[in-house]
């Protein structure tokens, strides 16, 4: 219950920046699902620019299990330009009053443009860290970057649609992807440019039917590269007999 196993505070000076703390026994590992991912630390902070209703559920890991509270909601009541002036936002979406359409990196013809095919497999501890910086970290590292053309079950050719990034008074998104027409729509995303990770609200990153079920979130993804004309999201594989990737 919030104000008893949990709290969340507005930065005095910033209300833009929230905190998030837990108030249970450090016995207790916290689990925290908010705008911007899940994580399981005492104290996490959210740097949010946007206005707007925001959901957070607390839980804790027991002896007998995971355990979460209801949802709970925070107001962030005006727009803070500072938080999206980290070149991240322009490289996603063009620019503050712009939009920016990206595609899978595979089309109708067979062609990959910028990579070797349209899906790559990395370890659940890669990131932004090992994939662009290029660092050597401890954990579950590795990757394996397959071609399309010797590998093409991995996924069909075709027109796997648009997911269009905006900031036009909000930071927005909008997918359009003929494969998978029920995951299509529109809502809206935050990206923590700290932790070079993106979340989208109510739609899901463009992906294809095949790997639909093998990951039960498509609506947070570590970024792993970025550049003006191409991008890497890495979802966390989570529902495979064969063990979970990025």
């Amino acid at each position: 219950v919030e104000g008893i196993a949990f709290e969340i505070e507005h930065d005095t000076d910033n209300p833009n920046i929230i905190y998030l703390k837990s108030l249970m026994d450090p016995k207790y590992t916290p689990l925290w699902s908010h705008p911007q991912g899940r994580s399981q630390e005492t104290v996490v902070e959210l740097k949010i620019p946007f206005a707007g209703t925001y959901n957070v559920q607390f839980g804790v890991e027991t002896r007998g299990g995971i355990v979460y509270g209801d949802t709970v909601t925070f107001e962030v009541e005006d727009f803070y330009a500072g938080f999206i002036e980290d070149p991240l936002w322009e490289l996603v979406t063009g620019g503050i009053g712009k939009t920016k359409t990206w595609v899978l990196d595979l089309n109708a013809d067979g062609v990959s443009k910028f990579f070797a095919g349209p899906l790559f497999f990395y370890g659940t501890d890669d990131s932004w860290e090992t994939v662009t910086d290029g660092k050597k970290v401890e954990g579950d590292v590795w990757n394996w970057n397959p071609d399309w053309k010797g590998n093409q079950w991995l996924m069909d050719a075709g027109d796997y649609g648009t997911m269009t990034f905006g900031l036009e008074g909000n930071a927005t998104v909008v997918v359009d992807n003929p494969m998978l027409p029920e995951s299509s729509g529109s809502g809206t995303f935050l990206l923590d440019t700290e932790n070079k990770t993106i979340t989208l609200s109510d739609v899901g990153i463009i992906h294809n039917p095949g790997h639909d079920a093998v990951a039960t979130n498509w609506g947070y993804a570590k970024v792993m590269s970025l550049t003006k004309d191409a991008m890497q999201l890495g979802v966390l594989r989570d529902n495979s007999d064969e063990g979970p990737c990025l």
